[in-house]
């Protein structure tokens, strides 16, 4: 089972924003290189303060896919850059590290890291659609998810659409938190398509009383995404 990290941060200015994610650039270059069992690495900040914006732009997320915990636990964090970012961040206080580590997610619906002659490598002008939900309980859960299962088979025969991935947090005592992830071409494809489609999908999937939406943003960012 592959092991899901998604990392959101909140930090006081853009500047600092910038400063963290210039070391987690060097720690992305490392893990494409030489961390095989690596399936996705991508760190994104928000480009868009719109109405389905919930965050400031001094927030940035992350989503990090391995095939085993070890690829996680030992080789990813074993590594110089990794090091040498936590050194850095430690020293400047520039982040605060969660209390018991950070989260850890499991894969949820049938999403893909990589359509089939997509670039692994992000480029400046991809864009990601980062939507969370929360459900009061599994049964809801499973049903959202049922719905996810069509957004999914559909995305990937859409032009454009270069993931989509849908993970829930390993343990879960009542609530269960939902994110779904998107890497698109590029805006446009938002703007003409996803977008739109996204809010049909709500329409069948969401259950006013038992989900509700709790973060919608777009962003660019950087990193890699690899066949599963």
């Amino acid at each position: 089972m592959v092991i899901i990290v998604n990392p959101y941060i909140p930090l006081a200015s853009t500047e600092d924003r910038d400063t963290y994610l210039s070391l987690v650039r060097d720690v992305a270059y490392e893990t494409q290189a030489n961390e095989p069992e690596c399936l996705a690495y991508c760190w994104t900040r928000p480009v868009s303060n719109s109405d389905a914006s919930t965050d400031s732009t001094a927030f940035v997320l992350g989503l990090e896919v391995y095939k085993n915990l070890d690829a996680l636990t030992v080789k990813h964090r074993g590594s110089a850059p990794y090091l040498k970012m936590r050194e850095v961040v430690t020293a400047t206080a520039l982040i605060t590290f969660p209390k018991g580590g950070v989260p850890l997610y499991k894969a949820a619906g049938s999403g893909f890291l990589l359509k089939k002659g997509a670039s692994e490598l992000v480029s400046p002008e991809n864009f990601f659609v980062i939507i969370q939900y929360t459900a009061r309980d599994w049964d809801h859960a499973s049903r959202f998810i049922d719905e996810e299962h069509k957004l999914s088979k559909e995305m990937k025969e859409t032009e454009g659409v270069l993931a989509l991935w849908c993970f829930v947090p390993e343990t879960s005592e009542d609530e269960v938190h939902i994110t779904i992830f998107m890497r698109l071409s590029n805006e446009s494809y938002y703007s003409n398509t996803v977008e739109n489609r996204i809010r049909s999908f709500e329409a069948a999937a969401i259950d006013q009383e038992a989900i509700a939406r709790t973060r919608w943003w777009t962003g660019q960012g950087f990193g890699f995404f690899r066949e599963k």
